[in-house]
């Protein structure tokens, strides 16, 4: 029998679908502009403050383990009480979940799956990473690997699977390869006059994950939202009349 499915309001016309969740634990599909947790100075919608709000029923709050990006669409998972954060953090610390990302990116990188390997550090101008020498004392060593999994003439949907989990960190090394992610303005001046997607092509589609409380393997799906399928159709029509 098909679950109802369950959704927090996050603004007046935005809603987040919830795609997982226990006593111990919650996870939501965020939709790409929505902030994962507030931000001082700012009134705008964030998940952890919504999500408050929804578990209020329960006498429930939630505790941040992970985020992504604004603009990012995709899995966020939250804790539910205090152990349950302790255990996730102590995952995501030793880069232990699985973190499984799709990005549409210009061109087609070469071998069609691979490792990438930089080092970055956070810049004030621009508020952004950037990849530096691996001798440089203010850098962190980035780690991902990636796969393309359908080709276009000049694009290629890739899966990609971060070891470590720096800011921006798909982005800034994919666009160090001379691949960026489609509608990736912050990082590609070439993608300021992108008017298919006004965001970064870029979804966390899956979290794989040891539940802190009881051990088990859990593994956390979410769907592609509209905008991003739509930019797919847009590069399959494009080729199939080329």
């Amino acid at each position: 029998m098909k679950k109802n499915k369950h959704y927090v309001r996050l603004t007046p016309q935005v809603r987040a679908e919830v795609i997982f969740e226990d006593r111990h634990l919650i996870a939501v599909n965020k939709p790409a502009g929505i902030l994962t947790v507030p931000i001082s100075g700012m009134k705008s919608a964030n998940l952890q403050e919504c999500l408050d709000t929804y578990l209020e029923p329960q006498k429930k709050n939630v505790y941040t383990v992970h985020r992504i990006d604004r603009y990012t669409s995709g899995v966020v998972l939250f804790a539910k009480n205090r152990k349950a954060q302790a255990g996730l953090i102590e995952q995501f610390r030793n880069h232990e979940p699985a973190r499984i990302y799709l990005a549409l990116v210009r061109g087609i990188p070469n071998p069609a799956e691979g490792e990438l390997v930089h080092h970055m550090k956070r810049i004030k101008e621009g508020f952004r990473n950037v990849i530096v020498p691996e001798e440089d004392p203010n850098g962190t060593r980035a780690r991902l690997f990636y796969r393309i999994i359908e080709q276009f003439s000049d694009a290629s949907l890739v899966e990609v699977a971060l070891d470590t989990g720096l800011k921006n960190q798909i982005r800034v090394q994919l666009a160090e390869v001379g691949h960026p992610t489609v509608g990736d303005r912050h990082y590609a001046a070439s993608e300021q006059e992108e008017k298919l997607i006004d965001r970064q092509a870029l979804h966390a589609s899956r979290l794989e994950f040891v539940h802190p409380i009881t051990n088990d393997i859990v593994g956390i799906e979410a769907s592609i939202p509209k905008d991003l399928r739509r930019l797919l159709v847009y590069f399959r029509n494009q080729d199939r009349t080329n």
